[in-house]
């Protein structure tokens, strides 16, 4: 968890702070500068400073995860929208740039751990950056434990193997019991294997997640080709509305955009690391832009490799190979 820590108030204890940083204990793996400028907030440098540039990059994209919501909520937006759902990608990514590009200047300026509540905290006063700090809190919790649950959709299909709750032969979907109950056992596993790496230390979770990081990029890229190669319909399609749900179809383009709407979050984790970040004055506002721009390619381009699937029947809005 972030640790919320409380604003100095008085200018002679940020001094008195910014006295103490500069005899801190070389350990923590930070410069004379990077003590410094910590201690003009009124803190005294205590996290380790172990994550370089990749990694903190890597803590911003990981945290979009773009396969995982391809898997998971293509079909809803296909549903609604259709093949010219696609289209709501560039127009949510345009409009998160806009944020991504304040939270990079804020990065900048208050380069402390807390990130948001720290920001508005700083500036709209503090009462407003408690309320802000325990909306993030409850969002994030929300967040990564549906995430976690994910892992229903994806790995059972893999091999039945995991499936627990009622072994191999019970029904798998996430909306049956047995695999609603499956999804929020492996929630729980991953939730407390992901804990401990955290406790463990930042260093060991900086270097799994810039694995992973890579990982994922492999598979996007293998995932577009794929798609692409096995296309049976001209890329075209997403232009037309093919596949989208009856009614006016205004409404249900604008229901399909809470699909990219839920993916292009999390991408202002970077900031969260910044006092665990070499340099991150100039480091984490560009990984907090490169994590957006990275998502927002890749992910366009699944979208768009997967809208180029015929139906899996003439009903069905679930896209061949996704």
């Amino acid at each position: 968890m972030i640790p919320f820590r409380t604003l100095s108030a008085r200018p002679e204890e940020s001094a008195m702070a910014a006295e103490a940083t500069a005899v801190a204990a070389p350990s923590i793996h930070a410069t004379a500068e990077e003590r410094h400028d910590l201690g003009g907030f009124g803190y005294q440098q205590e996290l380790h400073r172990g994550v370089g540039y990749f990694a903190s990059f890597a803590a911003g994209f990981s945290f979009v995860s773009i396969l995982t919501t391809v898997f998971q909520l293509f079909g809803l937006g296909f549903s609604f929208g259709g093949a010219a759902f696609f289209w709501t990608w560039p127009a949510v990514f345009a409009g998160q740039l806009l944020v991504a590009l304040c939270f990079a200047e804020l990065a900048a300026r208050y380069p402390i751990s807390g990130a948001i509540f720290q920001w508005s905290s700083r500036l709209a006063g503090t009462d407003f950056g408690w309320f802000t700090g325990w909306v993030m809190v409850i969002g994030q919790i929300l967040t990564v434990a549906t995430a976690a649950i994910a892992l229903q959709a994806v790995l059972p299909s893999i091999s039945t193997g995991f499936q627990i709750v009622g072994g191999s032969a019970a029904d798998s979907a996430p909306t049956s019991p047995t695999g609603a109950q499956n999804a929020v056992l492996l929630g729980l596993l991953l939730l407390a294997v992901t804990t401990v790496i955290t406790i463990i230390g930042v260093r060991l979770m900086a270097v799994l997640t810039s694995v992973g990081v890579v990982i994922e990029l492999l598979g996007v890229a293998a995932l577009v080709v794929a798609l692409f190669f096995h296309a049976e319909r001209a890329p075209s399609v997403v232009l037309t509305t093919e596949g989208a749900a009856g009614g006016a179809y205004l409404p249900l383009w604008l229901a399909s955009s809470l699909m990219a709407a839920y993916v292009m979050v999390g991408f202002d984790s970077a900031g969260e690391l910044s006092e665990e970040t070499h340099r991150p004055r100039r480091t984490t506002p560009k990984t907090i832009i490169r994590a957006l721009v990275v998502s927002g390619l890749g992910g366009g381009s699944c979208f768009w490799a997967a809208s180029s699937q015929h139906p899996a029947s003439p009903t069905g809005p679930w896209p061949r190979g996704v």
